[in-house]
């Protein structure tokens, strides 16, 4: 599977909340979408899903979460450290990784900003990709 990116739900409900799809088992998403107050504390009785998206292939896949490693610094009143890493089917035969930028980033020559949302969560359907650029975005900034 060719993934693109992904989106967290949380018990049956779509979030705001984009995976940055590490590979076929994690992904690495804010604390603070998931509900934590504390890097120690447990939401046991919340179920969370991975929904990933192939890009408009009409490929995609969902996994319920396993288990959540949130960073142990993470502070909910100035989220310092606002990052959790989400591991999901384990017990998967297919391996694969997504170039994206915590792991490969310096390999990279540039960089966008792209930004998709859930709209149909029965027969996962995306909306249309929001997407650009660096320069683009910093040029906006400045102005």
């Amino acid at each position: 599977m060719n993934v693109k990116g992904g989106i967290l739900v949380r018990d049956g409900k779509r979030t705001s909340c984009e995976l940055g799809v590490v590979d076929s088992q994690s992904a690495i998403v804010s604390a603070l979408c998931m509900g934590f107050t504390a890097s120690d504390e447990t939401l046991s009785d919340v179920k969370f899903e991975a929904y990933l998206d192939a890009g408009g292939d009409g490929e995609y896949a969902t996994y319920s979460v396993e288990k959540i490693t949130v960073h142990p610094h993470y502070n909910s009143t100035t989220f310092a450290n606002d990052i959790a890493i989400i591991s999901y089917n384990s017990g998967g035969d297919v391996k694969w990784q997504n170039p994206i930028a915590p792991v490969y980033g310096y390999k990279w020559d540039s960089v966008a900003f792209v930004r998709r949302s859930l709209l149909d969560m029965e027969k996962p359907t995306w909306d249309t990709l929001q997407y650009s650029d660096a320069p683009y975005i910093m040029r906006e900034l400045a102005s």
